[in-house]
This record gives structure tokens, sequence and C-alpha cells, in this order.
């Protein structure tokens, strides 16, 4: 009997951490494409400055337990331009189910000329599971397949991540979980649900300047993880380098899982700080139940090139 209800139980698990339509594994942003070192590590070192970037999201509000996931993560190069480094520490929550870790990367950048770039990294993880058993209602408050306390489990995991870069355009691909590590939150339990799937990641990005003061950024980002296979595609239009509304669409193959739509806008400072917010709408069963998905990112750029001086010195 106890084995059954071990088995109940990390289905539940394995359908509210893999599927679309409950939490994800891995996080999901709407604006990725505003730290991609979210979807692709090797991105890190770049740029010739560090980035910082603090992220939340509050997804389905109005549906109880719904994902609630707090992200930071800082990148950029060491020994010149050659090689880079991130890391990011991370928190998801749903209902009694949590997740929190961070992951280290380092890149290696090989410049092929002078205007394309290929870069490779290695990441490598660290997560904590846990389940709250005192915020779960039981039909048996005396199961004894759950403990009315926390229950948790440390498990590593590593990634490899390449991408390619030239003017105006870039295309990356990441496997992170690529170790298919197990999960084990009880010490007798030898299933195979409980696994960490490998994720597979493409994204593309692509700039078209306009004119000297606007430009549209395209953005690509295809998940896919045990038969899951998601789509999205962001378009923003930015305005003098400082003001950006955008759209995307989330666009799941399966016909089970909900479609949704986002409306971005944001605002970047001079050119060290930015500030972003989305509104997820979700087409279909899941949007008549909640009020959409809010999600706020908040960057900083370390870099000088900005730092003239507020009252031009007077030519002698």
């Amino acid at each position: 009997m106890r084995a059954m209800k071990n088995i109940i139980f990390y289905i539940a698990l394995f359908i509210a951490s893999v599927g679309t339509l409950n939490a994800q594994q891995l996080e999901q942003w709407t604006q990725f494409d505003l730290n991609e070192y979210t979807v692709n590590p090797a991105v890190s070192g770049s740029d010739e400055y560090f980035h910082a970037n603090a992220m939340f999201r509050n997804q389905w509000v109005g549906i109880t337990d719904a994902p609630r996931t707090y992200y930071l993560s800082l990148n950029g190069p060491v020994w010149n331009d050659r090689m880079g480094i991130g890391g990011s520490v991370f928190n998801d929550v749903v209902g009694p189910l949590s997740k929190a870790g961070m992951q280290l990367s380092y890149a290696y950048h090989i410049k092929l000329t002078p205007e394309y770039r290929l870069s490779f990294a290695l990441s490598g993880s660290i997560f904590q599971w846990s389940a709250n058993g005192a915020e779960m209602n039981l039909e048996n408050p005396q199961d004894i397949a759950i403990s009315n306390g926390n229950m948790s489990a440390w498990v590593p995991d590593f990634g490899f991540s390449t991408r390619f870069f030239m003017k105006n355009f870039h295309a990356g691909i990441h496997i992170p979980q690529i170790t298919n590590s197990q999960l084990q939150l009880f010490a007798d339990y030898a299933g195979t649900l409980s696994e960490l799937n490998r994720h597979f990641y493409l994204n593309l990005g692509y700039r078209y300047d306009i004119n000297d003061d606007f430009a549209l950024d395209a953005a690509f980002f295809s998940r896919y993880v045990s038969s899951i296979f998601m789509q999205e595609l962001n378009v923003r239009c930015t305005y003098k380098e400082s003001v950006w509304l955008g759209t995307s669409v989330r666009m799941p193959i399966q016909q089970e899982f909900a479609n949704a739509i986002a409306f971005m806008l944001g605002y970047q400072f001079q050119n060290n700080m930015h500030i972003g917010y989305s509104y997820d709408l979700d087409i279909g069963k899941i949007g008549q139940a909640s009020r959409g998905s809010h999600e706020i990112m908040l960057g900083i750029r370390f870099t000088k090139n900005n730092k003239e001086p507020l009252i031009p010195h007077e030519e002698k």
C-alpha cells in the first residue's frame, strides 16, 4: 500500500513539474530576449561588460497555488573577450512544491572572423526540490506515505551550450539537465518517473534598424522536453534605444496545451539600467480560470560608456 501511495505521489509531482499547464522543471520567461542567459549560458562574456538581471514571474493569477518564480543572474567577460563566466540563483514555488538552486557557467569564445564569433559553454547546477506535507490536503491525514513536515532532495546536474554571433543576428543551442538525474525524496523509492528531464533549447535573435530612431528586435525560442514541444516568438519595437513596446506569441504544438499571447513594454536609462514588464494572456481553458501572468525584470549593465559629464567643460 505504501509503495502504491508513493507512486501516486510521484506521478502527481511529475505532472506538476513537467506539464506546461502546471509548473515546469525549468523556469519559463516571456522576456527571455532581454536576458539571454536564461536560455543560453554561452552568451556569458559576449559583451565588454557584466550584466546583472533580477526577474520575477507571477503566473496564472487567480489560480490557487499557481507558480511564482524568482531569479537573479550575473554574467560577463574574463581574460579580455575570450572567456566568460556567469551564475544564477532561483526559486520556483508551486503551492506545497518548490525548487531552489543555483547555476555556474563557463564560456569560451572563438573569433572565426572579425565579424563572426562561435561560443561554447559548460554549466553546472544544483537543485533543492522540496514538498511541504503540512500544506497538502490529504484524504487520510495519517497517510504515512507523505510526511507532515518538509521533504527535500538535493540534485546536481550539468548543461552544454553553443552560440553563433554576427552583427544583428545570433543563434544558440542549450541542453540543460543533460544527465537526467534522479529525484528521490523517499529513501526507499526506486521508480523512474522522478528524473530531471533533459531539455533542448533553440534560440534565435535578429535586429533590423529601420532608421536612426527605430529598430525592430525579433527573438524565437523553441523548447522540447518529454514529448512537449513549445515555440515562442517575441517582437519588440525600440525608439532611440530607450523605450520599447512588443508582443509575444507562445505556440505549443500539442492541442491539449494552451496558447498564449503577451504584451511587453520597457525603458532603458542611458546605457546602464533597464526595466521591463510583460503581461501574458492565456487562451483556452487555463485563460478562463486565470487573470493572466505578470513578469517584471530589472537589468543593470556595468559599463562606463555613458559616463559623460552632465555639464560639458568649456573649451579653452
